[in-house]
């Protein structure tokens, strides 16, 4: 009886020894990931900038900084210049992390097409939102003549909303818009989406077309609310994009 006991305790105690063994490896472990957490990051006493604050910090950096940068093989760092260098070419190395596919569209943003991803994001940190190098529309400013968005009447929308009538990297859509011309106008002004802003009233019953249709200025594009607007700013009254503007299209006295 008491042999059958001990044959029957012998899996119980083992089964105890190894929870025991795991719980103290899992214990090590922690302790020892909590240790190195704590040490310097060596890097930061030749790149004390990194030390610094910033509103957006890439979460690479918090990783580490091997997480992008490898040292080269047959140069001595830091002693010799280009001693270290980036694991992989951009945009590839950006590709690792972040889905291609949202790169890729009929039209595309020409810093991404060259993949200078960092020129326009901090890789490490920053003050504006998405690592930007700084705020836009003003960061846009630094490629974009600003004097085609500050004449005499200038949409709002150009400066409040921060160019969000685009995509920042590439679009399905001309000019990187989000979606077609006259669906980003009407998301705004719905009133306008029936063309009766246009003419109060036509023959028939009619309303003056605002899609649908070429544009009698260029046939190769059709109709839209930019064939009228300019949809940045413009030197005439409701931006439009000339003088008498419906002269351009219709002969009247």
């Amino acid at each position: 009886m008491l042999v059958n006991l001990i044959v029957l305790t012998k899996p119980v105690s083992i089964l105890r020894f190894y929870i025991v063994l795991i719980i103290l490896l899992l214990t090590y472990g922690l302790l020892t990931v909590q240790a190195f957490a704590k040490q310097k990051n060596p890097c930061l006493k030749c790149h004390p900038e990194f030390k610094k604050s910033g509103k957006n910090t890439h979460a690479a950096l918090k990783i580490g900084c091997e997480t992008c940068h490898i040292a080269s093989e047959d140069k001595v760092h830091p002693q010799q210049r280009e001693s270290m260098k980036l694991r992989k070419n951009l945009p590839g190395l950006c590709y690792d992390c972040h889905d291609e596919s949202k790169f890729k569209g009929y039209d595309i943003h020409p810093p991404v097409t060259e993949g200078k991803c960092t020129a326009c994001h901090n890789p490490h940190r920053s003050n504006s939102g998405k690592l930007l190098a700084s705020n836009p529309p003003e960061f846009c400013f630094t490629c974009h003549d600003k004097a085609n968005f500050s004449k005499k009447y200038v949409h709002m929308v150009a400066i409040g909303r921060r160019c969000d009538c685009h995509s920042p990297h590439a679009s399905n859509k001309p000019h990187l818009l989000s979606t077609s011309i006259n669906e980003l106008c009407i998301g705004c002004h719905r009133a306008k989406g029936n063309g009766r802003h246009v003419v109060g009233s036509l023959p028939n019953g009619r309303i003056h077309p605002i899609d649908g249709v070429p544009d009698p200025n260029n046939r190769k594009r059709m109709m839209s609310c930019a064939s009228c607007h300019n949809p940045h700013s413009s030197d005439f009254p409701k931006l439009f994009t000339s003088k008498k503007i419906c002269k351009r299209c219709h002969k009247y006295y």
